[in-house]
């Protein structure tokens, strides 16, 4: 059985926050920065807004077939045949978000630190970890994820003692609100796709333990809540210690201001901060490739219940993908159209789905 245990409030929590964070971190905001300048972090609080937003659809949603999850209520709200497609396109995103955070985080690593290690051993190796997790049953997953949360605030604490030093300039902030509401706007839009993470609760809403459907509600809000603040900090770091011109050109700002931070203790704490960071990283692979493998094993409409098959069998085909994805160009061209997918899979997608099952609820009542 994939369900032994229903898993807690407290690891929806730290599942939806560590599968939010990922490798953004390193980015943020770069992409932002071209929008909204030195008003980036307004763009990233908006993101975050909007984020929330969607979690209230995907609740909603998830509330009306609370015994069940997306993979087999799906055809209940649009008919067996749309059902499997619906599925298999679920099962594919889930894939591509497992393949995305691999080859982006491999770049970073073969970049800064593993410069000589082939590709292929690089992104095998940590296809292999994330499988292997994501082969057993959500509570065990869910267990090795609150147990990873002491990682990620290790690494929060990294980031606020090496952001905050002697070179920073908080006038870099200043002016506040001179890009205007437009370009904040438009620097929320690449904000938006950092959030994604909390549409896991399409899957995982019926195996969480609650004693009001309510409190799914307030946990999966209040890790959104503080991934944002998680954000905000990293770019209110970020920009008081480059200007807006220097930003459009450091992809990865973050790790600038952790390899230029002289601590005693330890040397080259940019190295010590990516190894940590990985495990977090690993997260938001290994909940991907879950949760594309239960949407895959409903594609037929009758569940497949060898599940750790199915996950090696995507990891073999993530994998192969990944091989041919070490450019650095095509890794842009392939983000594109992945930002894209995102935004249809994880927002209009459950929205198109909520307004059907209301339609159809009304329809039936009337």
């Amino acid at each position: 059985m994939i369900h032994l245990e229903k898993i807690s409030i407290n690891q929806l929590i730290c599942l939806v926050i560590l599968t939010q964070v990922g490798v953004s971190v390193l980015t943020i905001p770069y992409a932002q920065i071209r929008d909204s300048g030195n008003d980036s972090w307004m763009s990233i609080l908006l993101g975050g807004v909007i984020a929330q937003a969607i979690i209230m659809i995907i609740y909603q949603l998830g509330k009306r077939y609370a015994d069940r999850p997306l993979p087999q209520y799906i055809s209940a709200i649009v008919g067996k045949p749309l059902g499997s497609v619906v599925n298999f396109l679920f099962a594919a995103y889930f894939a591509q978000n497992s393949l995305m955070v691999i080859i982006t985080y491999s770049d970073v690593i073969n970049r800064w630190v593993l410069f000589e290690t082939p590709w292929s051993v690089l992104i095998g190796v940590f296809f292999t970890i994330g499988a292997y997790i994501a082969s057993s049953t959500l509570r065990s997953m869910a267990t090795i994820t609150q147990t990873i949360m002491l990682m990620f605030l290790i690494c929060f604490v990294i980031v606020f003692i090496s952001g905050i030093s002697k070179e920073s300039d908080f006038r870099h902030i200043l002016p506040i609100g001179t890009h205007g509401i437009g370009s904040i706007i438009k620097g929320a839009i690449p904000s938006f796709w950092l959030y994604s993470g909390y549409e896991q609760l399409l899957y995982v809403f019926p195996f969480v333990r609650f004693r009001k459907k309510k409190d799914i509600l307030v946990a999966i809000s209040a890790a959104n809540g503080f991934t944002t603040f998680f954000y905000l900090v990293i770019t209110v770091i970020v920009t008081v210690n480059f200007s807006a011109n220097q930003l459009k050109s450091i992809p990865e700002p973050m790790v600038f201001i952790l390899r230029v931070f002289n601590w005693p203790i330890v040397q080259s704490l940019d190295i010590l901060f990516m190894t940590i960071w990985l495990s977090v990283v690993l997260v938001t692979q290994y909940v991907y490739l879950f949760i594309s493998a239960r949407h895959f094993a409903f594609i037929r409409g009758k569940e497949i219940r060898n599940h750790p098959l199915l996950v090696w069998i995507l990891t073999i085909v993530c994998f192969g993908a990944g091989i041919w994805c070490s450019d650095r160009q095509m890794q842009s061209q392939i983000l594109g159209y992945h930002n894209i997918v995102t935004g249809i899979m994880i927002a209009v997608v459950p929205t198109i789905l909520l307004l059907i099952s209301l339609a159809r609820g009304k329809a039936a009542g009337g």
